[in-house]
């Protein structure tokens, strides 16, 4: 019953949203994020050959008296990832003596979760461990086996990461890597129109993004635009509209028992806020956008602000890019309204255990090393994976690179599920 009221409730807000995103546009009427400016990963931890894709850092606590066990893992992964988990199954192998299979389901995430639905309900699971979407514990709750007496509280790891992977006081899966929305700003037209931040809430967005643009329209860049986001009617559109909702203090949709959490004039004038966008500061067809369009309007140099991934940084330090050395990152604004905050959705992948599987503590070995310390500095070194244990935001490695020093600021004062 309660995975139908959620369904209930997540369609009445997406009916909603719809609506707004086909509606035409009105007349356009704290914390202090970090105001880095972005760098890429250091070359040297980018593998060019096969031999470079080596684990170098490992756990020293993982047993060694499984050898001989065998099980099965999913991942789902782009094509640069395919040699980093290979490594990483080889280390594992050679540290405990367990055999892993890795099972490659691509990267398609709803294509992805059909495909664990169908086995889970033909009760013939195909592995042991399941790299999950942040958004699927709920759905898999009944299929995953309770990490909590493996894994205890947790403690280190990001509170909200570790909420929303609990259901029913069971821990569904345990963080593996963390993504963030974030606000993407030039610091370079910032400095240009004489504003000494980023904007901290959503009428200062409005106001910098209006002048930014006017004033770029005015030499020459008519094709110029002061803020993108994801319109499409798309799960991108579900997580923007969110933070428009908590930001405002319009209610976080669903409330721990499953019954739904709105309230009503601040989410309106969240919604009604957005709609002025529409064809003033945002382009007239960013109810039609989603990431990758938003990404290629920033990275030409069109726009002043965009709401986007991490991944988007990477891009945006890329040599193709207009704005490579000009990019900050800071907190998602947050409204006027009282209640108000930052609200920055959180993304990533957790690992689950199956209640089928026939070798648990090999799988919760194979759980507990990939989700190690050691294991999540190399992949955010190596891969830029932001780590779901915020100590790891404090060494050496990440602290070389001030970006994940704003994505830890971002996870402690703005993160929402």
């Amino acid at each position: 019953m309660s995975n139908i009221k959620t369904t209930f409730g997540a369609l009445g807000l997406l009916g909603i949203l719809t609506g707004f995103a086909l509606a035409n546009p009105d007349d356009y009427k704290g914390f202090r994020g970090s105001e880095h400016k972005i760098t890429a990963l250091p070359s040297t931890t980018v593998a060019k050959t096969v031999s470079e894709f080596e684990i170098k850092d490992w756990p020293r606590n993982l047993r060694t008296d499984l050898k001989g066990s065998s099980i099965k893992v999913v991942l789902p992964e782009n094509a640069p990832d395919r040699p980093w988990n290979d490594a990483l199954m080889r280390k594992f192998r050679e540290l405990t003596g367990i055999e892993v299979q890795t099972i490659r389901p691509g990267n398609d995430t709803s294509a992805v979760l059909s495909s664990y639905l169908r086995e889970f309900e033909t009760g013939s699971p195909h592995a042991d461990v399941y790299a999950i979407d942040i958004v699927w514990p709920g759905i898999l709750s009944e299929y995953a086996e309770d990490l909590r007496p493996a894994f205890g509280d947790m403690s280190d790891m990001v509170p909200g990461l570790v909420e929303n992977n609990t259901v029913r006081g069971k821990l569904i899966a345990v963080p593996y890597f963390v993504e963030i929305s974030l606000l993407y700003y030039r610091r370079d037209l910032l400095g240009k129109y004489h504003f000494a931040q980023p904007p901290r809430t959503w009428n200062e967005l409005e106001h910098q993004a209006k002048v930014i643009a006017n004033g770029e329209r005015a030499n020459d860049k008519s094709s110029f635009w002061g803020f993108l986001w994801q319109g499409a009617a798309s799960e991108a559109l579900t997580c923007n509209a969110l933070e428009w909702q908590i930001s405002q203090g319009g209610g976080s949709l669903l409330k721990p028992d499953g019954t739904i959490s709105l309230e009503h004039a601040p989410m309106v004038q969240a919604l009604e806020r957005a709609r002025r966008w529409i064809g003033t500061v945002s382009p007239p067809d960013v109810t039609g956008q989603l990431e990758d369009d938003s990404l290629r309007i920033w990275k030409n140099g069109d726009a002043a602000f965009m709401r986007n991934w991490p991944y988007a940084y990477v891009e945006s330090m890329r040599p193709d890019s207009s704005v490579r050395n000009q990019v900050g990152v800071t907190l998602l604004p947050k409204g006027d309204h009282p209640g108000a905050r930052h609200a920055d959705v959180l993304g990533g992948f957790q690992l689950m255990l199956s209640t089928k599987s026939a070798n648990k503590d090999a799988a919760i070995e194979l759980v507990k090393f990939l989700t190690s310390s050691e294991i999540q500095r190399v992949n955010a070194a190596t891969r830029g994976y932001a780590p779901t244990r915020l100590a790891l935001y404090a060494s050496p490695a990440l602290k070389a690179n001030p970006f994940f020093a704003t994505l830890r600021d971002v996870l402690l004062n703005g993160a929402v599920t």
